[in-house]
């Protein structure tokens, strides 16, 4: 995981959350099994960030994560897309895809719900695409 130089804002069971010297919150999704209370928890940390650095980039490494189950994809609906978890808005979010294909169709659902609000939502094979592509959003 390329954390190097970045400095770590949040890290629970979920995933861990570094600022990128860049100007984007990097979000790194651990290969476990989620609780909604921790993705809620992650997803919180994640808009203070952004809000407290005036940021609107964020960068999601999403390569080893699981299928979204269907009450994280109701949460991310109601919660984070609907703006109930403070956050920037609009945002550019760019994910470094799931090798799963299982998981890259439940992001790709989440990537539709972004756009119905707004949100620049694109993935990438390869996480330099995915770097090059964020830092001209």
């Amino acid at each position: 995981m390329p954390t190097t130089g970045h400095s770590v804002y949040f890290e629970n069971a979920v995933g861990r959350i570094t600022e990128d010297p860049h100007g984007y919150a990097f979000v790194h999704y651990h290969d476990v099994p989620r609780q909604l209370i921790e993705l809620r928890a992650l997803l919180t940390h994640l808009g203070q960030l952004l809000l407290r650095r005036n940021w609107h980039r964020v960068l999601i490494d999403m390569h080893q994560i699981k299928p979204l189950s269907e009450d994280e994809k109701a949460m991310l609906t109601a919660e984070w897309y609907s703006g109930k978890i403070a956050r920037p808005q609009p945002l550019c979010t760019v994910f470094w895809m799931a090798k799963d294909v299982i998981a890259r169709l439940s992001v790709h659902e989440m990537q539709i719900e972004a756009r119905k609000h707004q949100n620049e939502s694109t993935a990438f094979a390869t996480l330099a695409e995915a770097r090059a592509y964020l830092l001209n959003c």
